[in-house]
């Protein structure tokens, strides 16, 4: 396929719609998967799709390089993508429409190009490329789950189900990360855990006139605050809630000194945020904080009257949605356990709350020495001509540790989007030059490793 050809079958996948947020939206999930299915059978795999009750498919793609399957001389490399997106709000933000991909100065910009769909069309036209040029010597086993974004949890299931394939493969891909900068690969060796809580507080059977009940009821807004202002010391940025930090692991000097040689300035990450100032928990040290430290965040607040003008009222209830991030050695069932105490013991008297967990994933470590890591590396750094870096997220991609728990196999995150991509915001978007790039040096590491 040519340049023109891959821009719009990528235009195609950036116009399917399938939000896995949105239920409303499921007929656009079930277009991505038919989208994919067909490539994938076109191209020479053997499909199955699994899906649970009320969820979403994950798609499982086969093609063995020989026709015999137990040729154990060849490897199997394992490829991960996701196929759903977040949600497009606000809408009014993007100077372009949401899901249709438009190139502006360079950029490719849509809601999912650069998580994940670009990231997942890259890996398709490499190994379709490798396929039809007979350069392909490995088979490959694609991984394509439409959970992602809410939390994969049905995936661990899937995977389970599939268990007979995926121990077959000896290396797996999770393209769902980005480059250090432009030109500049680099190679993600841990992630952070995750819990996500929902609170719901309660203080009314209905809402209520502020000026008749003013002064007599509780206010659930007001209880909200209150509350999520003793989860922390915005000073130091500690998390206030006993035990949270019990378990936090020393990083290596070795580990620390790999982040440090990557550690951006603050200048360079205020331009890359957009933020007006940055916090730390380590001795003015921003850019390792989101790295090496558990957070605890506010995700977002409902109650009461927000639409236009005046309304007074006292809302009968809040809700706030918040995270923690975790680092290794911390569990999210005692992270859990630990937050649920602290709001019952600190919650207002007179009011009925609520907990939900909507997502929950531990957090993933890999070896930098591993062979397969440092093979990739060294490819890399032969396509792109500078050196591979080695980092951490602050984020969480729940199959990295799913994936390593089950099998026990190698884990290699990567990616070519750049650190303003703009990913899970308005204007999201993937530098064109680097989209191609990738699609290029995806086809030099499945041909070499």
């Amino acid at each position: 396929m040519n340049k023109t050809n891959i821009l719009k079958f990528l235009s195609e996948f950036i116009s399917i719609q399938s939000v896995s947020a949105d239920s409303s939206r499921r007929g656009e999930t079930t277009k991505a998967v038919n989208f994919l299915t067909n490539f994938l059978t076109q191209i020479g795999f053997t499909v199955r799709k699994l899906q649970k009750e009320n969820a979403l498919p994950m798609i499982v793609g086969e093609y063995y390089s020989t026709a015999n399957r137990r040729d154990k001389s060849k490897k199997t490399v394992g490829i991960y993508g996701h196929y759903d997106v977040q949600p497009e709000d606000p809408v009014d933000e993007w100077q372009s429409p949401p899901f249709k991909l438009t190139l502006r100065n360079g950029k490719l910009f849509g809601r999912g190009v650069a998580d994940n769909k670009g990231h997942v069309i890259q890996n398709l036209i490499a190994i379709k490329h490798l396929i039809a040029n007979k350069h392909l010597k490995n088979n490959i086993v694609f991984i394509l789950e439409g959970e992602e974004e809410t939390g994969s949890v049905n995936l661990e299931d899937y995977l389970r189900q599939t268990r007979d394939i995926l121990e077959k493969v000896d290396v797996f891909y999770i393209t769902d990360v980005g480059m250090f900068r432009k030109n500049v690969p680099q190679i993600f060796f841990g992630l952070r855990g995750l819990v996500y809580f929902e609170l719901t507080i309660v203080t009314a059977k209905r809402d209520l006139h502020s000026g008749v009940w003013g002064n007599r009821v509780l206010n659930p807004a007001l209880i909200a605050g209150q509350l999520i202002a003793k989860f922390k010391d915005l000073k130091s940025d500690k998390v206030l809630i006993p035990g949270f930090y019990s378990d936090v692991r020393t990083i290596p000097k070795q580990e620390r000194l790999l982040l440090m040689s990557v550690a951006k300035s603050d200048k360079e990450q205020l331009k890359d945020s957009g933020a007006f100032k940055l916090i730390s928990q380590d001795n003015k040290q921003p850019y390792l904080s989101a790295k090496i430290y558990p957070s605890l965040d506010i995700n977002g607040i409902i109650s009461g009257y927000t639409g236009e003008g005046a309304k007074t009222v006292i809302a009968r209830s809040a809700v706030v949605k918040f995270s923690c991030r975790l680092v290794e050695k911390q569990d999210p069932d005692k992270i859990e356990a630990r937050v649920r105490k602290f709001i019952d013991d600190n919650i207002a008297e007179g009011v009925r709350y609520s907990i939900k967990i909507l997502s929950k994933d531990k957090p993933f470590y890999t070896d930098v020495n591993n062979p397969y890591v440092l093979k990739t590396a060294n490819l890399l750094e032969n396509y792109f001509g500078e050196k591979t870096r080695f980092n951490r997220t602050g984020g969480s991609i729940p199959v990295a540790d799913v994936l390593q728990r089950i099998l026990n196999k190698p884990i290699i995150l990567t990616g070519f989007t750049l650190p303003d991509s703009y990913i899970h915001s308005p204007n999201e978007n993937f530098d064109e030059e680097m989209f191609f790039a990738g699609i290029a040096s995806l086809e030099k590491i499945y041909s070499s490793i």
